[in-house]
């Protein structure tokens, strides 16, 4: 199987960040997020008594229950809204090196651009139930990898860019 071919041709004249680099960072931040999962798992778990063992039906209190489904995703928000707003980059984008700009250029972009793109990635998951609203979200997510300016359907509703992180001149040094 042959790689995804970069596009060097954009209609933007930014420096967009590549196919992979994407990937990646997408890859990382997914290690964040389950890392904060499991967290809250163990949390929850220790702080209700609840039974893992296997030959006992696991019984999961209504507040517990809300605990796990709603405090990821507003970690996950906090994570994704602010780092963008305050860097332009989550922890992946850091280490692919690479950021979040608006349209026009501005790095980093406003807590608007920086909501919009979280809540149009994450709403399909959070209310549509199984694996549609999953699907729905990966696609939307990934919606980059086919499109001339490489943006996602969150990119476009924020009106947002992904580019490469500029290295720094030896004047900066």
């Amino acid at each position: 199987m042959e790689p995804i071919p970069e596009r060097q041709d954009n209609e933007v004249g930014f420096d967009l960040a590549a196919i992979g680099s994407r990937i990646g960072a997408k890859a990382i931040d997914a290690f964040v997020g389950i890392a904060v999962y499991i967290a809250v798992f163990f949390f929850v778990f220790a702080t209700y008594d609840i039974s893992l063992e296997v030959d006992t039906d696991i019984v999961i209190p209504d507040n517990a229950a809300r605990i796990l489904r709603w405090v990821p995703v507003l970690v996950w928000a906090a994570y994704d809204i602010l780092l963008i707003k305050n860097r332009g980059q989550t922890v992946g984008k850091m280490v692919t090196k690479i950021k979040v700009i608006t349209a026009s250029g501005d790095d980093p972009p406003p807590l608007s651009a920086a909501s919009i793109r979280w809540a149009v990635l994450a709403l399909p998951m959070t209310v549509i139930p199984d694996l549609i609203g999953l699907f729905i979200s990966l696609l939307i997510g990934f919606w980059f990898v086919w499109d001339a300016n490489r943006q996602g359907v969150h990119d476009k509703a924020a009106s947002t860019y992904v580019v490469n992180v500029a290295a720094p001149t030896d004047a900066a040094i």
